[in-house]
């Protein structure tokens, strides 16, 4: 029996990301265990649905068993957010999964593991630990040290799901030596595309087609009926929570240099109108979109730099059939604990700062849906045959 691991937000789930599925399967997978983003996504916002709908959506559609990645890790930079999902995987215990089966832009594993032996070695390297001390995120440090260096890996690095796959090679070799590599080549569109091909398109047309109640019959398999979460539902609320922020909090975020906390109190000396203006102020060649988003996330849901430094504890299963019950019966020798049950999984402080941080998510996200507030810990999960 050969189990796959996945690592998703499908934020929504679309025909993409049904085709990885199915490619996954074509390549030999016979289970097939995701881990999703919980309600707070890597981009720094809320997912467009909840987490048990997107969920049900992967289970109808070649997903076995998901497991949730939980905020702080889901709404964190590439390196947090695979090396998290990749101990999820590995979690279940040796060789349980033995793949871990990705789309990228490249298409190409072995280019992708050379990359990744690059950025490594670059790593050590004065010129990247300069670029990182003057405030670049790791992407932007290490396109920028592989400029002189080596032109095809820069082309790799330049798109966002490569610069992921990269992450969870990484990841796999540290966490997980017996994970192999399936790599699934993004058909038709690539990351952020905003144009349609054929029954193709990317999430974030997607989600802007969503918002304006655009037709996606022929791009979704389907789409759930509750109305969409859009963080700017939240404007006033998270520019009052960014305007009242005192330094302590501010320089206790995760990821801050005392560049970017200045730029924050300046930013909010001006007296910004907006959250979307707040972000124009902040942002600079150096200093991507993601990044403040995330930063403000990070301020609402009160994610500080210590979470980042603690390995996620748990995992917590959203939706499974009979063959994601197959997975755990095969998983006798777990290293952490799967449970739907989020009582059950708060063993310890580090359990139960996790999940306080992911109900705060799934909070923020019910709020900019205009939805009641749902209990964490009586919600039914996703069954099916």
């Amino acid at each position: 029996m050969l189990i796959a691991g996945v690592v998703a937000e499908y934020n929504p789930f679309h025909n993409g990301h049904k085709y990885h599925l199915e490619q996954t399967r074509k390549m030999g997978a016979d289970h097939i265990v995701v881990v999703m983003s919980g309600d707070a996504v890597q981009r720094g916002d809320v997912a467009v649905y909840s987490k048990y709908e997107r969920a049900q959506s992967a289970l109808k559609n070649g997903a076995d068993l998901v497991v949730e990645l939980s905020a702080p890790y889901s709404c964190a930079p590439a390196q947090v957010f695979a090396e998290n999902a990749i101990k999820l995987l590995a979690g279940l215990g040796e060789g349980v999964v033995s793949a871990v089966s990705f789309g990228c832009a490249c298409g190409n594993a072995e280019l992708l593991e050379k990359a990744q032996q690059r950025c490594a070695d670059l790593e050590d390297s004065e010129q990247f630990k300069e670029l990182i001390s003057n405030g670049l995120s790791y992407p932007a440090a290490m396109q920028k040290a592989a400029e002189s260096d080596c032109a095809e890996i820069k082309d790799i690095l330049s798109d966002a799901n490569n610069i992921l796959a990269i992450e969870y090679i990484k990841a796999a070799k540290q966490f997980a030596p017996w994970i192999k590599l399936m790599c699934v080549e993004r058909s038709g569109v690539f990351h952020d595309d905003m144009e349609v091909n054929g029954d193709l398109a990317s999430a974030t047309l997607i989600r802007k087609m969503i918002r304006y109640k655009t037709n996606l019959s022929k791009l979704v398999p389907e789409l759930p009926d509750s109305a969409p979460s859009y963080l700017d539902n939240m404007d006033k609320a998270l520019l009052f929570r960014i305007m009242t922020a005192d330094e302590d909090l501010v320089e206790e975020l995760p990821f801050m240099t005392q560049s970017l906390a200045n730029r924050f109190y300046k930013a909010v000396q001006k007296c910004p109108q907006s959250v979307a203006e707040f972000e124009s102020l902040i942002k600079s060649k150096d200093i991507t979109m993601a990044r403040i988003r995330r930063m403000i996330m990070h301020l609402a849901l009160g994610i500080c730099d210590l979470d980042m430094h603690v390995s996620v504890p748990y995992g917590r299963i959203l939706a499974l059939n009979d063959r994601g019950a197959q997975i755990l019966a095969c998983a006798k020798n777990r290293t952490l604990e799967y449970d739907t049950s989020l009582s059950k999984l708060e063993k310890n402080i580090d359990c139960r700062r996790v999940a306080m941080l992911e109900c705060n998510a799934v909070r923020l996200r019910e709020i900019c849906a205009g939805d009641e507030f749902s209990n964490e810990y009586t919600r039914k999960i996703v069954l099916t045959k």
